[in-house]
């Protein structure tokens, strides 16, 4: 086992879990709250998060395996990203929790299960990002997802408390 897949996996883990309190918590308003600067509900940029760990988890394990990726282009993510902003503009909750729960507990294995070469291989799944480690990908886009948006949704339900850019 990689002391360093052991050591992402549980950030990963106690990021999702944060993430887990923080919307556990809103009232129903704040949970239906449109966040400007993302065009979306809270409620369908959490959904967003949860649903995004599969696609991620997908595009890593090519990348740690050494297989070629299709690549993804920014055009089309906005588009899809812009429908279901709508799609899940409402969420529930409850399903959307399970969902973090469920593959997050899922991401959390695919990364313990990683070794230190796969960590290191390189590889690209999104056309507007160069290519990068495995490692790198998820401390950037599987942990770092799930910060970017809880700060968009912080910004706008406790502004008086948000990091300032």
């Amino acid at each position: 086992m990689s002391a360093r897949a052991q050591e992402l996996a549980s950030l990963f883990e106690q990021t999702n879990e944060d993430f887990i309190s923080f919307i556990t918590g809103m009232s129903e308003s704040d949970w239906l709250t449109v966040c400007p600067n993302e065009e979306r509900t809270v409620a369908a940029l959490a959904f967003h998060v949860a649903g995004g760990y599969s696609f991620e988890l997908r595009a890593f394990a090519g990348i740690a395996n050494g297989d070629e990726q299709p690549i993804v282009t920014k055009e089309y993510l906005d588009r899809v990203n812009a429908q279901d902003g709508a799609r899940f503009a409402h969420a529930d909750r409850a399903a959307t929790i399970e969902l973090l729960r469920t593959d997050g507990r899922t991401a959390a294995e695919f990364v313990r299960s990683l070794n230190d070469e796969q960590l290191k291989r390189v590889g690209a799944y999104i056309d507007w990002v160069p290519p990068m480690s495995v490692e790198k990908w998820i401390e950037l886009v599987l942990i770092g997802h799930i910060r970017m948006h809880r700060a968009s949704m912080e910004a706008v339900l406790h502004p008086e408390t948000a990091p300032q850019a």
